[in-house]
């Protein structure tokens, strides 16, 4: 009866985290999808996909918008493309924030200080409602 009492209890427990679980930002791994690297992309100015038509329209997922699309709840999420060549140390970190109601998806772009051009593609999923921004972070 006690076993019983202390596994409802856990699964009571487990269900209420469930339902306050918070959005977050997610990765889609680019591993292994078609994507065309475009010209004159910037760290600073990602690409914002909210439809699967426009993913589909999109120069840099076209080929792959499918694969990607089965990724994304368009009713709930979007799509940001982040596409450019730089150091191959540049790295970006995605943060999501909440304040007053108001969702924030957060990029912080730390520049890296290799002398070698590589071309960097990432693509991350975020709320619908969110605003996206890119920060320049500390090296």
């Amino acid at each position: 009866m006690r076993a019983c009492a202390m596994l409802a209890a856990f699964v009571v427990g487990s269900l209420a985290v469930a339902a306050d679980e918070k959005p977050a930002v997610k990765e889609i791994d680019a591993k292994g999808l078609k994507l065309t690297f475009p010209r004159g992309g910037k760290g600073t100015e990602p690409t914002v996909v909210a439809t699967a038509e426009e993913l589909k329209k999109n120069g840099v997922v076209a080929q792959s918008a499918d694969e990607i699309a089965k990724k994304i709840d368009f009713a709930k999420e979007k799509l940001v493309i982040f596409a450019w060549a730089g150091s191959g140390g540049d790295k970006l970190a995605p943060d999501l924030k909440t304040a007053d109601k108001k969702t924030t998806a957060e990029f912080a772009l730390t520049r890296g200080l290799t002398r070698d051009l590589r071309q960097h593609i990432h693509l991350y999923v975020v709320p619908k409602d969110a605003e996206v921004k890119v920060v320049a972070a500390g090296k």
